[in-house]
């Protein structure tokens, strides 16, 4: 917009994963904005909400997901501020973020460098613990209960909702302050999905050789048949994948531990052979672990 303002627009809409709709809510902001974090713009200013739904769906789920969003816009020190609504043979929802940053803390897929390490701020593993959720709720639930416990099922469950509800917002901040050379949410493509767009776009093999998941997902993820032991699950609202040089790394760790957060070591590029690829090691590590 000028030498002093960036603005970054993000729209993100998709079907509810949530049957608590404050809490569904609460997951439409986190992603709509995850994205707006992800080029480094720290400072939310708006978030436009856009809601599709059939006509006789109870009002007080709309109004119920539409609280969560505000409550979640609140803390980040934003609101929503209007947005958009139709009607639709399913319910989806989502939303506009708008973001402000100052040009040089724009950051952007492409941009990695030969030699950065790559680090991961939310563990993977939220597409089999929701089906788990969704799952104890129907009639397959006997049949996911001969195999796990339900109270290891809930605890994966918890996990994932704290993940999807958890903003980005001190990764933006510690990438601003540290200064990153390239970032990506993970979402819908998974790890190596998203990790494959900025190994193309920065011209760049990205070696992942550690894997943080929520503790029992691996498994899980194998009754599926969920590709997450490969890198290939779906994410919601998932952490950030960062590229830096590895002088910055412990520095950028401490920011965000600052906050109570984790963050791992994931793997690092090299210069490409031939055409740019991202891949998991023979030997990669799976690291089971909890979200604050």
């Amino acid at each position: 917009m000028s030498d002093d303002i960036a603005i970054v627009e993000n729209v993100d809409v998709f079907t509810p994963i949530h049957d608590d709709p404050v809490t569904q809510g609460r997951i439409v902001a986190c992603n709509a904005t995850n994205d707006v974090f992800a080029m480094g713009a720290a400072r939310i200013l708006s978030l436009q909400a856009f809601a599709a739904y059939p006509e006789d769906l109870d009002e007080s789920i709309v109004v119920g997901v539409l609280r969560g969003m505000s409550e979640f816009m609140r803390e980040l020190g934003a609101s929503v501020t209007g947005g958009q609504t139709i009607t639709n043979p399913c319910p989806v929802f989502g939303g506009i973020a708008l973001g402000m940053a100052h040009p040089k803390d724009i950051v952007y897929s492409g941009g990695a460098q030969p030699g950065d390490v790559v680090i991961l701020t939310k563990p993977l593993g939220i597409q089999p613990a929701m089906r788990s959720y969704r799952d104890l709720k129907d009639e397959k639930r006997d049949k996911v209960l001969e195999r796990f416990n339900e109270s290891d099922l809930i605890a994966m469950q918890e996990a994932a909702v704290s993940i999807m509800t958890k903003s980005n917002l001190e990764v933006a901040q510690a990438m601003n302050e540290v200064g990153v050379n390239a970032a990506t949410d993970v979402t819908g493509f998974g790890l190596l999905g998203h990790a494959g767009n900025v190994s193309a776009l920065s011209n760049l093999d990205v070696i992942l050789d550690v894997m943080p998941v929520i503790r029992g997902t691996l498994e899980l993820a194998k009754f599926y048949g969920h590709k997450l032991a490969q890198g290939l699950a779906a994410e919601t609202a998932g952490g950030m994948l960062v590229f830096l040089d590895a002088s910055k790394t412990e520095e950028f760790a401490s920011l965000l531990e600052r906050n109570g957060l984790p963050c791992w070591t994931v793997g690092q590029t090299e210069k490409p052979e031939g055409a740019p690829t991202a891949r998991l090691t023979k030997d990669v590590e799976y690291v089971e672990t909890e979200f604050p």
